[in-house]
């Protein structure tokens, strides 16, 4: 008898933990609810396919802020992933989960980084894509990084140079040599 008030008592708190992470992640989603992703053009509409690779998708989080992670459906979480480079931009098909496309027009640089918000990996074993998510209201459109951990250093570079031939400053940009929490 004298166990059965401790346990139930760390049960409850547990529970309540949970509750609280439930609530936290729809409060999040409520707050990005403005924000939307492209609509993915029709085959003819994407262009020629300039490289495909696939990898895990780590995480899109806001620009500056690499906790703040993005809740849209087909960014939300993490799993494994094709990462597409079209000549009108980047498709993102993560396993489960919606497809994403990032239009040619919204890439604002690409590069590689060490950590997110839940991996840290090598130095450079992330591929970071850093585009504009568009909004659906007066709310100015925000600013994300996505992260991919590609299977291989060689397509990590190969799908690197073919986003930055997208990037309007084609240029790759590297936060962990810039001066980030890296």
């Amino acid at each position: 008898m004298d166990r059965i008030l401790p346990g139930s008592i760390i049960i409850v708190g547990v529970i309540g933990l949970l509750i609280l992470m439930v609530l936290g992640w729809r409060a999040r989603g409520r707050r990005q609810s403005a924000l939307s992703t492209s609509a993915v053009p029709a085959d003819e509409l994407l262009g020629e396919l300039r490289v495909a690779v696939t990898g895990l998708y780590v995480s899109t989080t806001t620009a500056g802020a690499p906790l703040d992670r993005v809740t849209l459906p087909g960014l939300g979480f993490r799993g494994r992933a094709a990462v597409s480079v079209f000549d009108a931009g980047v498709l993102i098909a993560v396993t489960g989960e919606p497809q994403v496309f990032v239009a040619a027009d919204r890439i604002r640089s690409v590069g590689t980084s060490t950590w997110t918000i839940d991996r840290v990996v090598e130095e450079g074993g992330l591929v970071r894509l850093d585009w504009i998510l568009e909004s659906e209201s007066p709310t100015p459109s925000a600013d994300v990084e996505s992260f991919f951990r590609i299977e291989s250093p060689e397509q990590s570079s190969r799908l690197i140079e073919a986003i930055t031939v997208l990037t309007p400053s084609q240029g790759p940009a590297n936060p962990d040599q810039e001066g980030s929490l890296a």
